[in-house]
C-alpha cells in the first residue's frame, strides 16, 4: 500500500487506486480490532463498537487528506506516514505519553511501541525520498526521535532486549548505510553504546520491523496481565462497594438496636439500682429498730460483736396509767391504733436526745442513755429532758373510744404525771443544778430495799408547757414522715 502511493501515477490512476488502498486498511484494521491478524488486537466488541467506527472515519479522513496533497513527493512524506502520525496524534504527543509513564510504569512499553513506529517511519523517508536528510525540519524529528528511543532503550527492559536481538546482532552496522554521508555519526549515541546511524536502509527497515514485532510479542502479554490486574481490582473494590453497601443499611440498623439495648439495659439498671438502695434502707432501718446502730454497723462489716460493760448509764421505764382498764373497753384494732400513734409520737420525739430505745412490750416503753455509745456524765441530763419531753407529749394523744380524755404516762416508779428517780440519779443531776428535784423520803425499792428517793419536777430553763418541747403531734402526718425516713431517707437525716 505504501508502494503503490509512492507510485508516479497521474491523478486519475492514483485516484482510481485510492478504493484499491483504502479498502485493505479497513480490512487489515478489522482484522487486528478483531484480534486475527497477529493476536494482539482487541475485539471489536459491542462496548468498542464506537471506538471502532471513530477509529476507521478517522484512518479515511487522514488518507484522503494526504493524498489531497499535490507535493507528496517534494516533501518527501508519503500519504502512509501522514495518516500514520496523525493517527498517533489522536493519543497525545510524546510528552503526553512520558506524562503517563510517571503516573503508572506500564505506558513505557506504548512509548517504546510509539517511538519505534515513529522511526520506522522516518526510515521510509528517507528511503523513498533521500532528498529528505538534508532538510532542517527532517533532521530534527529525526535527532528528537532518537533521544527519547534512547531514554526508552534505557527504561524499557524489552525494547533494550530486543534491539539488542534485532539489531545490534544481526543488522551488519560495520558496513555505511546507504545516504549515511549526510549524518553526523555523533547524532546516535544509546546507553554509552556506539551504534552507526540506521539511515533508510531496507534492512535497516527490516530489522525495526522485527525489533517492532518483538516488543508487541513481549510487551502486550504484560500489559494485558497488567490491564487484568487492574480490572480485577477495580472489580474487587466494586464488590467490596456493593457488599458495602448492601451491609451498611444493616449494620447501622443493627446498631441502633444495640443502642437502643443498652439504652434500654442502662434505663432498667438504674431502676434496680435505686430499686435496690431503698430496699437496702428500708432493710438498715429495720436492722437499726432491732439493733444499736453500732452493732448493726459491725454486723455489716462482717466484724464480731463483743459484750461490752457499762459503769454508768440511766435508764427510764414508763407505762401507760390505767391502761388495762383501757384496753378492756376498746376494740382490738383500736388499742393497735392508740399503741401505734402513742410510740409513733415517742419515736419521733426520742430521735432529738442521746438515747436508745431498748424496747416496747405492750405499753411498756423502754429507754437508756449512755450506751451503746458512751457519752460521760451526760446520760442523766439526757433521759431528764427526753422524760419530761414524753410525759408533755403524751398530752396530745387521744383514746379513740374516748376523744375527749387523754392518755397519762408513769415513768420510773411514780404516781400519775410524776417521774420517780433514784438517788443515783439525783447525785448526777444536781451536778450541773439546771433541774428542780424534790425529795420523796426514803421508800422501799422493789430488789433493792430502803432507799432515799426524789420526784423530778422541772427544768429551770423551761417548763412543761414549753411549746419547743411539746409534741405537737399529727398521727397522720407522722405517719407519712416515717414512711418517707423508712424509703428514702436514714434515721439519722429524719433527727
Amino acid at each position: 500500500m505504501r508502494h503503490l502511493i509512492t507510485k508516479d501515477l497521474s491523478n486519475e490512476t492514483l485516484e482510481a487506486s485510492i478504493s484499491e488502498i483504502l479498502f485493505p486498511v479497513f480490512a487489515h484494521l478489522s482484522d487486528e480490532m478483531a484480534g486475527n491478524s497477529d493476536g494482539h488486537g482487541i475485539p471489536c466488541s459491542v462496548e468498542l463498537a464506537g471506538f471502532c467506527q471513530e477509529l476507521r472515519w478517522s484512518v479515511q479522513g487522514f488518507l484522503n487528506t494526504s493524498m489531497d496533497t499535490n507535493d507528496t513527493r517534494e516533501n518527501g512524506t508519503s500519504a502512509y506516514s501522514l495518516a500514520i502520525g496523525r493517527l498517533l496524534d489522536i493519543w497525545g504527543t510524546v510528552e503526553d505519553t512520558l506524562t503517563k509513564v510517571n503516573q503508572n510504569v506500564n505506558w513505557k512499553d506504548v512509548l517504546s511501541a510509539r517511538l519505534l513506529i515513529q522511526f520506522q517511519e522516518l526510515n521510509h523517508q528517507l528511503m523513498d525520498f533521500p532528498h529528505v536528510a538534508t532538510r532542517p525540519d527532517f533532521q530534527y524529528k529525526w535527532t528528537y526521535v532518537l533521544s527519547y528511543l534512547g531514554f526508552a532503550r534505557v527504561m524499557t527492559e524489552q525494547l533494550n532486549d530486543c534491539w539488542v536481538e534485532n539489531i545490534d546482532r544481526k543488522l551488519n552496522l560495520s558496513q555505511t548505510p546507504k545516504h549515511s554521508y549526510i549524518f553526523n555519526t555523533s547524532l546516535w549515541r544509546v546507553s554509552g553504546a556506539r551504534t552507526e546511524l540506521l539511515s533508510g536502509s531496507h534492512a535497516g527497515i527490516q530489522a525495526l520491523t522485527h525489533t517492532q514485532q518483538c516488543l508487541f510479542d513481549r510487551a502486550v502479554p504484560a500489559l494485558r496481565l497488567a490491564s487484568r490486574a487492574v480490572s480485577s481490582g477495580l472489580s474487587m473494590r466494586v464488590c467490596l462497594l456493593s457488599i458495602a453497601c448492601l451491609i451498611y443499611p444493616v449494620v447501622m440498623i443493627s446498631f441502633k438496636q444495640m443502642t437502643e439495648w443498652i439504652q434500654n439495659y442502662a434505663k432498667s439498671l438504674k431502676e434496680k439500682t435505686e430499686d435496690l438502695k431503698r430496699q437496702r434502707q428500708l432493710a438498715e432501718d429495720l436492722l437499726h429498730q432491732m439493733l444499736p446502730k453500732s452493732v448493726a454497723r459491725q454486723l455489716r462489716q462482717h466484724k464480731h460483736v463483743e459484750a461490752e460493760s457499762y459503769e454508768k448509764v440511766t435508764i427510764f421505764f414508763s407505762d401507760i396509767v390505767g391502761f388495762t382498764s383501757i384496753s378492756a373497753s376498746c376494740a382490738p384494732l383500736q388499742v393497735v391504733e392508740m399503741l401505734n400513734n402513742l410510740y409513733m409520737c415517742f419515736d419521733t420525739r426520742i430521735d432529738s436526745y442521746d438515747v436508745y430505745k431498748v424496747e416496747t412490750i405492750g405499753d411498756a416503753y423502754m429507754v437508756v442513755s449512755g450506751l451503746p455509745e458512751r457519752n460521760g456524765d451526760r446520760h442523766a441530763d439526757e433521759i431528764a429532758k427526753m422524760a419530761l419531753d414524753l410525759v408533755a407529749a403524751v398530752r396530745q394523744v387521744s383514746i379513740p373510744h374516748m376523744p375527749d380524755h387523754r392518755l397519762q404516762l408513769r415513768a420510773g416508779i411514780h404516781t400519775a404525771q410524776k417521774i420517780h428517780t433514784s438517788s443515783e440519779t439525783f447525785l448526777a443531776l444536781i451536778k450541773d443544778d439546771a433541774y428542780e428535784l424534790q425529795l420523796r423520803g426514803e421508800i422501799e425499792v422493789k430488789g433493792k430495799g430502803k432507799m432515799n428517793t426524789y420526784w423530778l419536777v422541772g427544768h429551770k430553763n423551761y417548763s412543761v408547757q414549753n411549746d419547743s418541747l411539746v409534741c405537737h403531734w399529727n398521727p397522720n402526718k407522722a405517719r407519712k414522715k416515717k414512711i418517707l425516713a423508712g424509703s428514702d431517707v436514714s434515721v439519722d437525716n429524719v433527727s
